[in-house]
């Protein structure tokens, strides 16, 4: 690049160097066609003006003029590219630049009554003089070099905009990067997940196309690759509400440290796969108003660690395996209302003594609800309703939710919904549930009353 500048002539052939380094050759001359971005809106053209604009700035705007010897100069340098990056379209809802190169503000605004902050992002503005560490949604710790190493980046509901950057997860040390509620669109980079990310949450933005089988296949248990500081590989992993396709990796259910899982709200397809036993630290895992059918997999009980499953709105059919009732002991949610499951309900539920959301409504279940119902003491949350079910509702079960409305200090909506309506023709409930036990009583035609 051509100096500009008096700085630039003596800075910017040393930092140009200093930076491909670590960035790779011809860094600033193009852009590598495998990898960076695989749909139109990612052109070569705005990646290379992003790169040239940060470059700029890091040279002849930043009033902290770093040397090419200065330890944050390519961790400063992608800060300011993730800066120009997401916003493609238009500037961020907060903590923009501030006006003049040598500002530094705090780049939330307070509330005009309260004085209290309303942002979810606190720090200084960005391409500000204050150390890129301080500036808002940055978390930096102090690592084996004693320099400040960026090791979390936190952006929600702030309006970034444009192609999701990979390159932020050069930096090593970044363990975390929540971009959660934007409008960040095209298709996720197969480059964007480093070995030494724990937690990438993306959900609420515009993303599209399929879930990259590349992110995950180096990190599973047999083929581990870690990092240079050790970080252990991806634990969380949230992707909701976007416009994902496409069938889940296999290779994603062999990284054995994930530990939370969320794709609700997405046009996924394709099923849940018997590789899902192999998760074993797998904590939560949310499928929600998806087109992930099937069956689910016997193998989700040697996820013993589970404690919440909620695919409400899929595709998902057929029984429930005899091993989930033995095998997840410790699961506080089952939620899969609206779906196609259907055959009994295993007496065996009365080993999930931990169970609080039991959510079965509007599948083909046609058993008699078992007596060991009763054994889930902890039940805030009981909808059996538009099934073939027949039996009772123990009234120990509304008891139950009455001893929670007084105790719980959350804010949870408490309910048994079944089919205990007299349906039309007969007349006769399909369910009982005496003494006005259940919140809301249906009939098989869908038609439900609350008491």
């Amino acid at each position: 690049m051509a100096p500009t500048t008096t700085r630039d002539a003596v800075a910017a052939p040393k930092i140009e160097t200093a930076l491909t380094i670590i960035l790779g050759k011809q860094y600033f001359q193009h852009v590598e066609g495998s990898g960076e971005g695989n749909d139109s809106e990612i052109d070569d053209e705005f990646m290379l003006e992003t790169r040239h604009k940060a470059f700029d700035w890091i040279v002849n705007q930043d009033p902290i003029q770093l040397e090419y010897n200065s330890p944050n100069l390519v961790q400063r340098f992608l800060v300011v590219l993730f800066y120009y990056q997401t916003t493609r379209h238009q500037r961020w809802k907060e903590c923009n630049p501030p006006a003049t190169p040598q500002g530094s503000a705090f780049c939330y605004e307070p509330d005009i009554v309260t004085g209290e902050s309303t942002s979810y992002i606190w720090g200084d503005q960005w391409l500000s003089a204050s150390h890129e560490c301080k500036w808002g949604g940055v978390t930096c710790e102090t690592v084996q070099s004693k320099a400040k190493a960026l090791v979390g980046l936190k952006m929600w509901w702030n309006q970034l905009n444009g192609p999701l950057p990979w390159e932020i997860t050069q930096l090593p040390h970044l363990k975390s990067l929540d971009l959660h509620g934007n409008m960040l669109s095209g298709m996720l980079p197969p480059k964007l997940l480093s070995f030494s990310l724990e937690r990438l949450w993306l959900g609420h933005n515009q993303l599209s196309g399929p879930i990259p089988a590349r992110w995950f296949e180096n990190l599973h248990e047999g083929n581990a690759i870690t990092s240079e500081v050790g970080m252990p590989p991806l634990k969380s992993l949230g992707l909701r509400n976007n416009s994902l396709t496409g069938s889940l990796p296999l290779e994603m259910f062999h990284v054995d440290s994930l530990g939370f899982l969320q794709l609700e709200q997405n046009d996924l397809t394709g099923t849940l796969p018997s590789e899902i036993g192999l998760l074993t630290h797998l904590q939560l895992i949310f499928l929600s108003h998806t087109g992930i059918g099937g069956t689910l997999p016997s193998e989700i009980g040697l996820a013993t660690q589970l404690t919440e499953f909620r695919a409400s709105y899929s595709n998902m059919e057929g029984a429930l395996p005899e091993e989930m009732y033995t095998g997840l002991t410790d699961l506080v949610a089952f939620v899969a209302n609206d779906c196609n499951f259907a055959g009994t309900i295993s007496s065996s539920l009365g080993r999930l003594t931990g169970l609080q959301w039991l959510g079965l409504a509007n599948n083909n279940f046609d058993s008699m609800i078992p007596n060991e119902i009763e054994s889930l003491t902890l039940l805030r949350q009981l909808k059996v309703n538009g099934n073939q079910l027949t039996g009772t509702v123990p009234v120990s079960v509304c008891q139950n939710l009455v001893y929670w409305e007084h105790e719980s200090a959350r804010d949870v909506e408490l309910a048994v919904v079944a089919d205990c309506l007299p349906n039309p023709g007969t007349g006769v409930p399909t369910i009982e549930c005496g003494d006005d036990c259940c919140t809301s009583c249906c009939d098989n035609t869908g038609v439900c009353l609350a008491n």
